[in-house]
């Protein structure tokens, strides 16, 4: 039977094969299958935009406890992947992009000795028809959800994810100074966000996940997209943006005024800033995430701030929004090791809202800012 090589693998830097290895022999599953396009990169070693671009075209990551990994993609895939793009040596072809995949995913499981027993799935990512294939094919199998399972191993990043990280949210950063230098009143949305766009991609960034940015009355909006509006003086320009490197997300939300900042508009930025500042002081190895949000929640209250948001942050890696995410009744603990995003913001629409997002790493004393979070420390004033 074929065994993983991490040797040749280019993504090996970026995978703790070991603690995965230990966490689907340890877990409850015969076997498990991923193919969320978060999970196939770390369970595989494979990465390509057709993940994300192309669900439809199947990529199955087969885990059996016990055993050796299995890659089940399309054809054509299997015949052209190369030993440095995945560290799975037993690599299986399926026709098309209909249910033959769940043929050759029970030819692999056959193979492992697996006829009967729990398998676990990602039921968010695993499209219907082919489970209910998958069921018909294998009658004695059982299905249960284990997306939180499977995720478990890719919580704490090796110093390589930390790295590719840093370097895209750093790269996003620039990309939105570079682009709001730029701006003067009378541009529109989609001309400020068309420089983002050119300067993240300039920046060395693969793909735009997050082209999220909206003015005035609009930047209330939940997760509005640029428009042909135009700015005008004293309008907020807010944006919450990011893209991917090498299959990693960055997420950086910045707010800003078009001329003139009024008093208000200084105001609630500086105390959106405070609180994100008091997070991160107040975060350390252990916390349950919940607390954390209790934490930031206390002080928008001790600041003088209504309370007008939703989450506090969340962990970020080959997923956007990773666990744990911090809300007040998640119980899941901040560890060592981990990168999150810790984002605070003030929605008072139609009026200005505010937004700012910044990536931290959790050492084993607290939280340090990986992204450049004093730039920003008083709201920029643009097109003076």
């Amino acid at each position: 039977m074929s065994v993983p090589n991490l040797a040749t693998c280019t993504r090996a830097p970026y995978i703790d094969l070991d603690r995965l290895r230990k966490t689907v022999d340890g877990g409850p599953y015969d076997a498990l299958l991923a193919l969320a396009p978060e999970n196939v990169p770390y369970y595989s070693g494979f990465y390509n935009i057709d993940l994300r671009l192309l669900p439809e075209r199947l990529h199955v990551c087969i885990w059996p406890r016990g055993g050796e990994p299995a890659f089940v993609v399309v054809e054509r895939r299997a015949r052209l992947l190369r030993p440095e793009e995945t560290y799975i040596t037993d690599i299986r072809g399926y026709k098309g992009e209909g249910l033959d995949a769940m043929r050759v995913v029970t030819e692999v499981l056959h193979d492992r000795g697996i006829r009967n027993g729990l398998i676990g799935i990602e039921a968010r990512s695993f499209p219907a028809g082919q489970l209910l294939e998958l069921m018909r094919l294998m009658p004695g199998l059982k299905f249960e959800d284990a997306y939180h399972f499977l995720e478990g191993p890719r919580v704490i990043k090796t110093p390589a994810e930390v790295e590719v990280l840093t370097r895209v949210n750093r790269m996003t950063t620039a990309a939105i100074d570079t682009a709001f230098r730029a701006v003067r009143v009378g541009d529109t949305e989609r001309s400020a966000i068309a420089r983002m766009h050119a300067e993240l991609i300039g920046n060395g960034a693969d793909v735009i996940i997050a082209p999220l940015l909206a003015a005035g009355p609009r930047s209330g909006l939940w997760h509005g997209t640029a428009t042909d509006l135009q700015l005008e003086e004293g309008m907020v320009l807010k944006t919450d943006f990011g893209g991917l490197l090498d299959g990693y997300y960055s997420d950086i939300a910045r707010t800003a005024v078009v001329g003139r900042a009024s008093p208000r508009q200084r105001d609630i930025h500086a105390k959106v800033t405070e609180i994100k500042h008091r997070i991160v002081a107040g975060i350390r190895p252990g916390m349950p995430a919940g607390d954390v949000a209790r934490l930031g929640i206390k002080a928008y209250e001790d600041i003088g701030l209504e309370f007008k948001w939703h989450i506090l942050g969340h962990s970020l890696g080959l997923g956007v929004h990773e666990a744990p995410q911090i809300y007040p009744w998640v119980e899941e603990p901040i560890l060592t090791g981990m990168t999150m995003m810790i984002e605070v913001g003030y929605n008072d629409y139609p009026n200005d809202s505010f937004h700012v997002e910044d990536l931290i790493y959790l050492n084993e004393r607290g939280a340090e800012y990986l992204t450049d979070a004093q730039a920003h420390e008083h709201i920029w004033e643009l097109g003076l």
